[in-house]
This record gives C-alpha cells, structure tokens and sequence, in this order.
C-alpha cells in the first residue's frame, strides 16, 4: 500500500511540474491544430489523471482490507500455478512481437500505413490472448481509427502511402 502511495504521490508531483513548464512554451506559428505544449499536455494531464485515481483505489483497497477479515481460500492458494502456466505461453512472444514490427517497417512503405497497420494491430491483439473474433475486429478498428484520427487529422503527421493502388486507395482516405 505505502509503495502504491508513493508511486501515485511522485507521478502527480512529475506530471505537474512538467505540467507547468508546459504552460510557458511560445505558441506555435505554423497552422497546426496541436502547438509545441499540446501533445505534453494531454500527456502530462493524463500522467496526473492516473496518479490521482492510483492513490485513491490504493485508499480504497486498504479500507476494504481492514473492514473484511482476511481468509485465504484454496483457489488463491492455486493462483500462482495458473500464472506460471499463462506466463510460460507468453515467454518468447516478444521474439513474435519484434518480428511483426520490423515486417511493418519493411512493409510501410510499400504497402502503405492505412492497409499495413491494421494487420499489425489484429496480429500483436490476438499474440497477447485475444481469441474472439468479435473482439479482435472491434479493438482492431476501434485502434486503427483512433489513430488515423489523432495522427494524421489531429497531428497532421502524414503516413507512408505506399505505392500504387495503396498510395491511391490513401489518397480517397486523407
């Protein structure tokens, strides 16, 4: 509990003082949407966020661990086990991981952003346990859209568009 305190007390502490050196960067004279202080400020505002919701599930925990009485039953008792057992299909999935992004950079520019990311999101979605195909596709697009969405509309960050039809099939998209 005392950890998760501290942790929650240095991440508000971080994000605030970052937070106001944020303030004072000069505005942006180019015609983007987002100036230098944008992105850090999202950024730092969520850091704050999460910081001030760690300190009150940790208050919230310890106050329910003292009202309840402590009983440990035997399916805690067989919790490790099951996490070994999970762990050890995850090990090595970041050898998987590291291949499928350096396939998305060598494939990027060939094929372009909008068709090759989605194949990156559904792949590294259903490596780390996804298995419903239902939830593959929406976390999937959802991902994809929110992406294209803060990046190239928001940011107005342009994307490799790959050549031929894929860099036609971008144009029709931004």
């Amino acid at each position: 509990m005392k950890s998760n305190i501290i942790l929650g007390v240095i991440t508000i502490l971080f994000s605030v003082f970052f937070l106001i050196f944020t303030m004072q960067l000069p505005e942006a004279r180019a015609s983007s949407v987002v100036g230098p202080a944008g992105w850090p400020s999202v950024i730092l505002t969520f850091m704050l966020i999460m910081g001030i919701l760690q300190i009150v599930k940790t208050v919230r925990e310890h106050k329910k661990a003292i009202g309840e009485p402590t009983k440990i039953s035997t399916e805690e008792e067989k919790l490790p086990e099951v996490q070994c057992k999970d762990n050890e299909k995850i090990i090595g999935s970041h050898w998987y991981v590291l291949i499928a992004i350096a396939v998305y950079v060598l494939l990027l520019p060939i094929i372009g952003f909008l068709v090759v990311t989605p194949i990156l999101f559904f792949f590294l979605a259903w490596l780390f346990g996804m298995r419903k195909k239902r939830h593959l596709i929406s976390t999937t697009v959802a991902s994809y859209v929110i992406f294209v969405l803060l990046f190239i509309y928001a940011l107005g960050i342009p994307f490799p568009r790959g050549i031929g039809i894929f860099q036609t099939l971008s144009f029709w998209i931004y």
